[in-house]
């Protein structure tokens, strides 16, 4: 998917409606509008890319920090017990952070063990292969 057909793209560009709650050089902040609870928004890095991890450190930074300064003010907003954060860029292959508001107890609480369970691994084999990776 191209920077020009990207939804998020065409979002920070102005050319599709948004429910904006921050902006700056790196990143917006908006409302998602499929929210799971009130105060639900996606942090998104300006630069188009699909992984979070093909950000340059400057991007990572502020992205992260931006995430944080919202995260903060759902927090205050809305009081939940924990606002939580998934970083994606698979259904819209941009990069986005998630940050959703949880209450103790509720469906996200113990995501994604929860809802996924827990997978059988070899602990030293695992450990192996992401430093050998490094």
């Amino acid at each position: 998917m191209t920077a020009e057909e990207c939804v998020f793209c065409k979002i920070i560009r102005g050319e599709l409606p948004s429910w904006k709650v921050v902006e700056n050089d790196f990143a917006i902040g908006i409302l998602d509008t499929n929210p799971t609870a009130e105060g639900h928004c996606l942090i998104i890095p300006k630069r188009h890319v699909r992984y979070w991890h093909d950000l340059n450190d400057a991007e990572t930074a502020a992205v992260f920090n931006t995430a944080k300064t919202v995260a903060k003010q759902i927090k205050k907003a809305f009081k939940p017990d924990f606002v939580c954060v998934f970083i994606r860029g698979g259904r819209v292959k941009h990069a986005h952070i998630v940050l959703f508001p949880s209450q103790e107890g509720d469906k996200l609480s113990g995501f994604p063990q929860s809802i996924l369970g827990t997978a059988e691994i070899n602990f030293d084999d695992v450990r192996m292969k992401i430093i050998s990776a490094g």
